[in-house]
């Protein structure tokens, strides 16, 4: 289930989550991270980070 970016559907703190930038709508690919509420951006397993409000276009929970 795709959840457009909105502050009620925040994901949970330390949520393990699949996201796409703009970058990766545009070549319709996903990317797994893990959710940090406190600080509202997603670590990737490399160490980037990707700002829930700046970079981050949709996620879904990861399964």
């Amino acid at each position: 289930m795709e959840v457009k970016l909105d502050k009620t559907t925040l994901p949970q703190h330390g949520q393990q989550v699949l996201f796409q930038t703009v970058i990766d709508e545009e070549y319709e690919t996903w990317q797994e991270g893990i959710y940090n509420a406190k600080a509202e951006y997603i670590r990737i397993s490399k160490g980037d980070i990707y700002d829930m409000w700046g970079d981050v276009v949709r996620w879904e929970p990861s399964v």
